[in-house]
Formats: C-alpha cells, structure tokens, sequence
C-alpha cells in the first residue's frame, strides 16, 4: 500500500504521492513501448508514401502541444485534479493483462498484411484509448479534457483505409479532371479528357493517384488542426479553419492541374516534365501559407498560452498527480514485451527457413535485336517501392506504334514489398481512359 502526503501551496491543498511516479514505472515503460509501437507502424508509409511524408512532423507536434498545454495550467488546476474523486473500483493486474493478449493476432495479422489501414487504425486508436485512461487515473476528467486533443491529433499521420483513400482518389481525380477541362475550355483552348487523362494540342496531362489532390487534402487537414491549436483558437473557430483548409487544398490542386496544362499547351511535354515537381511544391506550400494566413485572422483577439512556473517545477506537478489510482501494469507490460518478442522471432525464423528470393530471376537480354532498355521513371519507381526496375522497348512491326513498352520490375523481401499490391487495375486503369466493364474478380 502507499501512503499519502499533503502538498500545501499558495492555491490550496490537496493530495499527492510524493515520487509516486518513480514507483509506478511499469505505467510509465508501457506508454512509451507502446507510442514506439504505434509511431513504427506508421514509419514505413511516411518513409515510402508521399501522400504521407507529413507524419514525420506529426509526433513531435503532438508532443509539443502536450508540454504547451500542460505547462500553461496553474496550481489550482493541478490541485483539483488530485483531488478529483473518481469511485471507481481497482482493477485486477491480471485482469488488465488480457489485452496485451489480444495483442498477438493483431501484431501477426500486421505483419501478414503490412499495408492494412484498418489494423493500423486498430492499433492507433487502441494506442490513444490507453493514454486518455492514464490520464484519467492520474488527474480526472480535468486531465483528460486537456490531454484529449493532442492525443487525438496523433491520428492525422495513420495511413486511410484502403476502402475509404481509393475511392476518394479516384473521385478526386475524375473531379480535377472535368473541372480543369471546363476552365480550359472557358479559356479558347482545347482540351479532350479520357478517364483522368487530359489530351491537349501539344501533348498531355495524366492524373495519377498522386497528382489526384488527396496529399493536399490529407496534409493541409494536419496543418489546419496544428494551426488551430498553435494559435489556441475556440472549437467554432477551429472548425471554419478546417473546412476553409479542404476548400483551399482542393483549389490548390485544381491551379496546379491547370498551370501544368497550359505549360503542355504552350511549351509542350517536355516543358510540363521540367516545371513538374517545382509547380507541385509551390502549390502546396502555398496551401500551408494560406491556411496559417487564415489562421491569422481567425486568431484576431484570441489570448495565446504558453507554460508558465507558477505552479511550480515539472517533477512537483507530476508529484501531484494521483499515481496510486495507477492499477499494477507489470502483468501487462510483461505480457506486451512477450508478444512483441514471440511474434517477431518467430517470423524471422520463417525468414530464415524460407530463403527468400533477393536478386530478379532474368534480365532483359540487352543484345537481342529490336530491343532497346530506357531510362526507368523515378516517379513510377518511387509509386510502386520496386527495388529495381527496367523499361525495354521492342521494335515489332505490327504494333499500333511500332513498338511494345514493357516493365520489368523486382522487390526485395520486405513488409513494404506488399505495399504494391495497393495497384489493382479497377484502380489504375480507369485513370488511364478505359471502363471497367463487369466486376473484378481477383486471381
């Protein structure tokens, strides 16, 4: 049992487990093993997918607004969160051991299906559940109404699930599509779209997942939330500047689309490929500088908060937190560990015992006649995660144009191998001009 102190100070008295925290390190150790778990989950899509290369930030601006928010409170606040009567019966360790349990066929099924966004989500929000219960145990509802934002933004950089992205891709850029031809068209020049392909006079446009506007969607809802809270607006205001934010991302796609086109009319392809990359990047930090802009305005009488000492040293708030309302986490903390140990030696065994394939079966055969290798896209290289690629053209007479193009690529055994299993052709082709005609049938 722990025995209890009373702190005194200048906003009242209240109780406190001096160095409580110390004791209950087995809490401690498990949120930050399992922040570890979900930020790595995550790794891999902000390393590979540019519609998610933003969630490198993310984690530390989670972090950032915690320390802000928690630093600005006063004595009182962190009195009244210790003397916040929850009446709520200790809850067996063993009984709390059960989830980390449960957490085995969820790590195995992440590990068989690495590009799951469901899973993802499941371990995210299971991640976000368990911080706002230990908010509650060591300060109350006060705690957990000035934890619960910074936790749940944490969730802006988890991957979408695939039912919920692809179908908003493709509608975004059928949409991007149709509403650049119209201003086109408005403009006196002509313009035929085929799917989510633009045909101009000199040449032409494709829009591809990429290009669809969803990473300015995705990355400027981020930069809205983080502006709202950098600049502590109210919940109304926050909301404006979140749906201002989706009206400017989808309007920066849309001047992005049209300024490459009118470079493919007017200077050709080649001019559109060299201006690509450069439009795209202006585009989107300008999306960011507008939303911050609109922030700005919206902030116009809003008082900032920023940590203050006045309710004392860092360890002397946490000291007076409720850390004997902790429940023993050593059962779970343990059973964790094991699972995430049991699961990942295991499929290093299979890894082992398997011998996977780590160099391409063939290579193009560079001196038979009419075959000619070229330059291999980076783009495609970089949509597809392939470790090595090849692009060969054949001279065969009866071809539309003389000429067959082929791919030949290869992925070293990894997790994100699988990401290119995402790249189905009821996704793909109809971006490309043709019609799906019947339902897909996997094979």
């Amino acid at each position: 049992m722990s025995t209890t102190a009373v702190a005194t100070g200048e906003g009242g008295a209240g109780p406190a487990t001096a160095g409580k925290w110390r004791v209950n390190w087995p809490f401690t150790l498990l949120e930050a093993v399992l922040w570890a778990w979900s930020i790595l989950v995550c790794v891999p899509f902000w390393q590979h997918d540019p519609n998610y290369s933003y969630g490198w930030v993310v984690p530390f601006l989670m972090f950032f607004f915690l320390w802000r928010r928690l630093g600005a409170q006063s004595r009182e606040f962190w009195t009244a969160c210790a003397a916040e009567e929850q009446g709520v019966r200790r809850l067996s360790p063993w009984l709390i051991a059960i989830p980390g349990i449960l957490l085995f066929p969820l790590e195995v099924y992440r590990e068989e299906y690495h590009q799951s966004g469901i899973v993802l989500w499941g371990i995210n929000i299971a991640k976000v559940v368990f911080s706002v219960a230990g908010a509650w145990w060591l300060g109350g509802w006060r705690l957990v109404g000035l934890t619960l934002f910074p936790l749940l933004f944490f969730l802006t950089a988890v991957p979408w699930p695939a039912r919920i992205a692809q179908p908003l891709q493709q509608n975004l850029m059928f949409g991007v599509a149709a509403v650049v031809t119209e201003s086109m068209l408005w403009a006196g020049i002509p313009v035929k779209a085929e799917g989510a392909v633009l045909y101009l006079t000199n040449g032409s446009v494709g829009i591809a997942e990429a290009c669809s506007g969803i990473r300015s969607l995705q990355s400027g809802l981020m930069v809205s939330l983080a502006v709202g809270e950098l600049l502590w607006l109210g919940r109304g205001r926050r909301a404006v500047l979140v749906a201002v934010a989706i009206l400017l991302a989808l309007v920066s796609n849309f001047a992005r689309t049209f300024a490459l086109c009118w470079i493919v009319e007017h200077d050709g392809t080649e001019a559109m490929n060299r201006a690509h990359d450069t439009v795209g990047n202006v585009a989107m930090y300008s999306l960011y500088a507008l939303i911050f802009v609109a922030g700005k305005i919206l902030a116009r009488g809003v008082k900032d908060i920023w940590p203050t000492r006045t309710a004392g040293t860092w360890r002397e708030r946490i000291d007076t937190l409720r850390w004997d309302r902790v429940p023993d986490f050593r059962p779970l903390l343990v059973t964790t560990v094991a699972m995430f140990l049991t699961v990942h030696a295991w499929y290093q065994v299979l890894r082992i015992r398997a011998n996977p394939q780590t160099e391409p079966q063939f290579t193009v055969a560079r001196e038979t006649a009419g075959v000619e290798e070229e330059e291999f896209e980076d783009l495609v290289a970089r949509q597809l995660g392939a470790d090595e690629g090849q692009r060969v053209v054949r001279k065969v007479a009866e071809a539309p144009l003389g000429q067959v193009s082929a791919y030949h690529l290869f992925w070293k055994p990894s997790p994100m191998s699988r990401l290119a299993l995402q790249h189905r052709p009821d996704i793909c082709m109809p971006g490309c001009g043709w019609r799906q005609v019947g339902d897909v049938t996997p094979a």
